[in-house]
C-alpha cells in the first residue's frame, strides 16, 4: 500500500507537468478530477513559468519548487485560457486550429513545426469556428463552469471570467445539442454519438455553478435521452458522464441515476476483465489502454458519489496494471518505473525527443529521450496483455499517447491519492518550511520550528522511519522515546512519508511536504 501511494503521487506531478490540454472532453475530465479529489493533487512545482526547473537544472519531481497553487490547476489552466478565447460570445465558438494532415507531415518539434511554411503545418494555421455542433461547446461549457468554481479562492476574477464564457458556450451549444461533427480536417477524429449527452453535463455543471432554474429545467427536459453506448468511455462515447453529473447536481435525482450508471457502465466494466484484471471494454487495437483507464476514472466518480469502496480492487487493477503491475512487469507510461523492469523507450510523439531534423523511420528506431524530457509521463496506447507489447516509435497504434488518455488515468490517480495519501487543501501562498499533509492515528503532533520538526504521539514511539517520494529511507530511528526530533538541513523540498510503530502496538503513518 505505501510503494502505490508513492508511486501515484509522484506520477501526477509527471504527467500533469507535460499536458498542454486542447481536447474539451479532457480538459473536463481533469476539471471534474480535481473538484471531486481535490486531496488527490499535491503542490510540487511551479506550473505557471517552470523557473523551479530551469534554475535547479533538475527535470524530475525532486527539481520544482511548490508555489502556493495545485499543478494540476496551474495545468488545466493553460486550457481554460485557451477555451475563454474560443468562447468569445454566445454566437461564435472556435473549435480547431490546424490542419491534421500538415501536422503530420514531418518529424519536428512544435516549435519548429511553427516556424516551417504553411503547408508544413507552419503559421499561420488554419482556424475553424462555427460547427453545426453542440458537444464540443457543451463541453467547454461544463469545464468553464468547473474552473469558475475550483479556481475561485486562487484567483476570484478569473473565477467570473470563466463564468461568463460557460455561458456563451452553452448559449452556443444549446440550440446544436443533437447535432456533431467531427475534426475539420484531416480525418482524424470522427463526430461523437448522442451529443446530448455532452449538454446534459453542461446543464448540470451550469447549474451547480449559478443555482439558476433554467439549467435545472434543461436537465430535466433531456435526462430520458440517456442512454447506454454500448461501448467504452472516450471522447467519443461520453455517455457515462451525463447520469453521474445529473446525480450530483439533483439531490432528489441522486439515487435513481446513479443506479443507471451503474447498470449501464459500471458493472460492465468491472464485470469485464482478463486475467491479467484489465478491463476490455473499448478498442485492443489502437489506443488500449486509455480504456481501463478512463473506466477506473469513471468507475472512481460513481464510488465517490455512493460513498462505497466495493469498486476500489478494479480501479487499482487498472492503474497498476499500467504502471507495470503486470505478468510482463512493463511499465506504460514514459519514465516512470517503480517494482516493474521496463518502461517505454520509443513514445510516437514528436516533441519527446526534441528532434527538428525530420529523421526517416531507420533514424526513428535509434532515437533516445533527453534527460529533460526523460520523465515525460506520457501513457501510450500499449495493449491489454502485458507481454504483447511492441517497442516501436512508428506503431502509433501501440506507441501513440494522446490527452484523452492521460486525462483518465490522472483521475483515477486521484481519488487513489485521496484515499491514500491526501493533499492539504489548506495551504496558501507562504506556507511554513513542513506542511502536514495527512495523519492517521489519534493524537500525532507534528510541529515545525524552521528546519527542525518535532513528531510526538500519545504513546511512546519505538520506531521511526521517514521515507522520500521514490520510497528511499531519509531517517531511520528504532529507540523507545517521547518524540524525535528531524532536522530538515540539507533534505529537499518534496514529499515525504512518516511510519512509526508504537509502543502500545499500534501503527500510524503521516505525510509531510517539505518546502
Amino acid at each position: 500500500m505505501v510503494v502505490r501511494t508513492l508511486r501515484a503521487d509522484g506520477l501526477i506531478a509527471e504527467i500533469m507537468s507535460l499536458l498542454v490540454i486542447h481536447s474539451f472532453i479532457s480538459a473536463y475530465v481533469l476539471s471534474k478530477a480535481y473538484e471531486t479529489f481535490p486531496t488527490g493533487f499535491h503542490d510540487l512545482y511551479n506550473g505557471k513559468t517552470y523557473e523551479d526547473y530551469m534554475k535547479s537544472g533538475n527535470w524530475d519531481i525532486s527539481g520544482g519548487k511548490p508555489d502556493g497553487i495545485p499543478d494540476l490547476l496551474e495545468e488545466l489552466k493553460y486550457a481554460t485560457d485557451w477555451i475563454i478565447k474560443a468562447t468569445p460570445n454566445a454566437t461564435t465558438f472556435y473549435y480547431e486550429k490546424g490542419e491534421g494532415n500538415l501536422d503530420h507531415k514531418t518529424w519536428v518539434t512544435a516549435g519548429k513545426m511553427s516556424s516551417q511554411s504553411v503547408d508544413q503545418g507552419g503559421e499561420p494555421r488554419k482556424m475553424w469556428k462555427n460547427p453545426n455542433d453542440g458537444h464540443m461547446a457543451s463541453f467547454a461549457a461544463a469545464t468553464l463552469a468547473i474552473m469558475s468554481r475550483i479556481y475561485k479562492k486562487f484567483d476570484n476574477s478569473y473565477s467570473q471570467t470563466c463564468l461568463e464564457h460557460a455561458k456563451n458556450a452553452y448559449d452556443y451549444a444549446k440550440p446544436k445539442k443533437n447535432a456533431a461533427v467531427g475534426a475539420a480536417s484531416g480525418g482524424f477524429y470522427g463526430s461523437p454519438k448522442s451529443p446530448v449527452q455532452a449538454f446534459i453535463v453542461a446543464a448540470s455543471e451550469m447549474y451547480k455553478a449559478t443555482g439558476k432554474s433554467e439549467y435545472r429545467s434543461d436537465i430535466i427536459d433531456n435526462m430520458n435521452q440517456i442512454t447506454d453506448h454500448y461501448y467504452a468511455f472516450d471522447y467519443s462515447n461520453f455517455h457515462d458522464l451525463a447520469p453521474y453529473t445529473v446525480a450530483t447536481s439533483i439531490d432528489s435525482l441522486k439515487t435513481p441515476m446513479l443506479e443507471k450508471m451503474k447498470s449501464l457502465f459500471i458493472s460492465k466494466y468491472t464485470g469485464s476483465v482478463n486475467e491479467e484484471k484489465v478491463c476490455t471494454k473499448g478498442n485492443s487495437g489502437w489506443g488500449a489502454l486509455r480504456y481501463p483507464a478512463n473506466h477506473a476514472f469513471v468507475t472512481a466518480l460513481y464510488s465517490s458519489a455512493m460513498k462505497t469502496e466495493e469498486n476500489d480492487q478494479f480501479i487499482y487493477d487498472q492503474v497498476d496494471y499500467i504502471m507495470g503491475a503486470n505478468n510482463a512487469k512493463q511499465s506504460f507510461i514514459v519514465g516512470f518505473c517503480s517494482g516493474c523492469s521496463k518502461s517505454p523507450q520509443l513514445p510516437h510523439h514528436r516533441n519527446v525527443f526534441l528532434r527538428d531534423d525530420n529523421p526517416n523511420d531507420g533514424a526513428k528506431a535509434s532515437m533516445t529521450i533527453p534527460d529533460r524530457n526523460k520523465q515525460f509521463g506520457y501513457l501510450v496506447g500499449g495493449s491489454w496483455t502485458s507481454s504483447s507489447y511492441k517497442e516501436s516509435v512508428i506503431d502509433y497504434a501501440m506507441t501513440e499517447g494522446g490527452i484523452d488518455y492521460n486525462a483518465g488515468l490522472v483521475g483515477a490517480l486521484a481519488y487513489i491519492v485521496s484515499k491514500l495519501s491526501p493533499a492539504d487543501t489548506t495551504y496558501n501562498d507562504n506556507p511554513s518550511s513542513v506542511k502536514t499533509i495527512n495523519k492517521t492515528g489519534s493524537g500525532l503532533s507534528i510541529k515545525s520550528f524552521g528546519k527542525m520538526v518535532t513528531i510526538s504521539s500519545p504513546a511512546l514511539i519505538k520506531q521511526c522511519t521517514i521515507y522520500a517520494l521514490n520510497g528511499t529511507s531519509v531517517f531511520s530511528l528504532k529507540n523507545t522515546v517521547s518524540e524525535i526530533k528531524w532536522n530538515t538541513t540539507g533534505i529537499k523540498h518534496g514529499l515525504y512519508l512518516i511510519s512509526l510503530q508504537l509502543n502500545n502496538g499500534t501503527s500510524i503513518c503521516s505525510n509531510l511536504l517539505v518546502r
